[in-house]
């Protein structure tokens, strides 16, 4: 029955909240209730009866009539518009993208020092010099897909600076990907914990092991292992991002509406700034465990924390857009 509902509050969302609007709404859910009821009897399914339910009556404008209402009341208040599932699909295409190349973009600018660090141990000029060399092209490659990613995701400005909504059919579509994107999510970001975590192995071996340049190469792994990490981390705190957008379009303030309003979520000025907020934490993870295990210094690197804390409660006033918060 939740669902018939779900349902029916999205066929009423955009009509004014007048009594011959309610009136229809409470008939209606009355006729759509007891054809439930009479389904179930008969031994149909929970969704074999919500389907028939939704068939027979899920068309407002062949309803109108036996509803009482005119053409009127049943006409639209506001110039919301109404995404197609073709173009929720899209956009969730595009930001599952948009999470795989800023985790790539991200992944990148760590590894970066991974060469440099590994032709360190050869203690030879040609091998440090094409290591450096590697470690401003890698970078370089690194901040064109942070570009070209936040290009990727312009041509969708206007669903979260216009008036858009979501029906019930798309609803269903979203909430499906959002649960499927969630288990990646989780195992995701698990796996990259996990990997960070363990990370400092190889260096800790390798430096064991009293052989000149093998703690280079230690270091090295310890960074690939790291940055690998951090991909995974970035790539499933970012996963189902598009999902909560399309889901969060609908408001509190409206019938149809398909999130919790505990469930707000900090909007930014632009898809950089959001970009630079998501990755900010696994970057700080990052550069703490490189620091600390590099250098061994950790009564000191510590202090990275409470300098990150600052910076990033800095960021976010300055990049936070109120307006959109929702």
């Amino acid at each position: 029955m939740d669902t018939i509902k779900s349902y029916l509050e999205t066929m009423f969302a955009n009509l004014p909240a007048t009594t011959e609007v309610l009136k229809a709404k409470d008939e209606l859910w009355g006729m759509m209730e007891d054809k439930y009821n009479e389904l179930i009897s008969e031994g149909k399914s929970e969704n074999e009866a919500v389907g028939t339910v939704i068939s027979e009556f899920g068309n407002l404008d062949e309803l109108a009539e036996t509803l009482g209402l005119n053409r009127q009341s049943s006409a639209p208040v506001d110039n919301r518009r109404t995404l197609t599932q073709d173009e929720a699909r899209s956009f969730v295409s595009a930001g599952s993208r948009h999470a795989f190349l800023t985790a790539l973009g991200v992944f990148l600018c760590i590894f970066s020092v991974v060469p440099a660090a590994a032709c360190s141990a050869f203690h030879n000029n040609f091998l440090q010099t094409m290591g450096t060399v590697a470690l401003f092209i890698i970078v370089a490659c690194g901040v064109g897909i942070f570009i070209i990613t936040n290009s990727l995701m312009n041509k969708y400005d206007y669903i979260k600076k216009h008036e858009c909504i979501i029906d019930y059919a798309t609803v269903g579509y979203v909430q499906d990907k959002k649960e499927q994107l969630r288990n990646i999510s989780i195992v995701c970001r698990t796996l990259g914990i996990i990997m960070c975590i363990i990370s400092f192995v190889p260096a800790a071996v390798f430096d064991a092991i009293p052989i000149q340049g093998l703690d280079d190469i230690g270091g090295a792994a310890m960074i690939c292992i790291v940055s690998v990490g951090v991909f995974l981390i970035v790539f499933g705190s970012m996963a189902e991002t598009s999902c909560k957008t399309l889901l969060a379009l609908n408001g509190d303030n409206v019938a149809g509406s398909y999130v919790k309003k505990e469930n707000k979520e900090v909007r930014y000025i632009n898809n950089t700034a959001t970009t630079i907020m998501s990755v900010f934490w696994p970057t700080v993870t990052c550069i703490y465990l490189s620091a600390s295990f590099i250098t061994f210094a950790w009564a000191l690197t510590w202090v990275i924390w409470p300098v990150a804390a600052v910076i990033h409660a800095i960021f976010k006033s300055i990049l936070k857009d109120d307006s959109r918060e929702v």
